[in-house]
């Protein structure tokens, strides 16, 4: 372990995850990157130039912000180590994570509630739950953004509104969040 590469002596674990951020090299440079893992600890961001190991960077991705530096770097990829622990959960793209746990709890809370699986659920006029078809719609709009990322130019040219796509597709899953738990009070509410 004494000779193995400083990206393989990791403390904690790491989430994969595909999204766009912004990495301000010393104060002034702005590098738009795609984060690949995220740990309490520290990144893996990838784009097409990287500051140089030891460089002190801030990646921010809308509201959040970690300030860390370049602890590695190899091609088109670089690890950051943050100065202080994140919050890992408040990096993830909302629906990614959480949703199949929410989607599990919210089935254990119907079943208390009496509330069997061939209910009924509320539906569109598409046949689909309002959750289902937001959901859908995130789906597309994060593909399309993923789509988009894979282009370095697009990318570097186009990063607010790539992190903007980012953005919606995230509200997307929270308003879908929230559609699945009123659409689960509704049915509940119709079968007492």
């Amino acid at each position: 372990m004494e000779n193995a590469p400083i990206h393989e002596l990791r403390l904690d674990s790491r989430n994969n995850i595909f999204v766009m951020a912004t990495l301000y090299a010393n104060g002034r440079s702005v590098t738009p990157v795609r984060v690949r893992n995220i740990s309490r600890t520290g990144a893996l961001v990838e784009a097409a130039s990287l500051p140089p190991v030891g460089t002190i960077v801030r990646l921010s991705r809308a509201s959040l912000s970690a300030a860390g530096a370049v602890v590695w770097a190899e091609g088109s990829k670089a690890g950051v180590q943050f100065d202080s622990p994140i919050a890992v959960a408040n990096w993830l793209p909302q629906g990614r994570r959480g949703i199949g746990q929410q989607f599990v709890d919210e089935l254990f809370h119907q079943k208390r509630l009496g509330v069997t699986g061939d209910k009924a659920q509320p539906q569109s006029a598409t046949g689909y739950g309002l959750a289902e078809e937001l959901l859908e719609l995130r789906r597309l709009l994060e593909s399309a953004g993923e789509e988009l990322a894979i282009d370095g130019m697009i990318a570097t040219r186009h990063t607010v509104a790539l992190q903007a796509i980012d953005g919606v597709a995230q509200a997307l899953a929270r308003l879908a969040a929230e559609a699945t738990v009123q659409e689960a009070t509704i049915t509940a509410a119709a079968s007492a």
